[in-house]
């Protein structure tokens, strides 16, 4: 049986976010990425971490 064709690859997503990172979108207001059957959809929002006391460990790698 084959398999149906993808609406959007991990490519296209990673495109989807440079592209918003490009257009002047800062990093804190894109708050998550939602597939639907016709791709990809950018969500915009506000973080809320729910241990603010604890360090997240990908603050240090999206810094450099």
């Amino acid at each position: 049986m084959a398999r149906r064709s993808t609406p959007c690859t991990q490519a296209d997503i990673t495109r989807l976010i440079k592209a918003a990172l490009a257009a002047g979108v800062g990093m804190e207001r894109i708050a998550g990425v939602k597939l639907t059957r016709d791709g990809a959809v950018l969500l915009f929002g506000e973080q809320k971490q729910e241990h603010p006391d604890i360090p997240n460990e990908w603050d240090e790698v999206l810094k450099k």
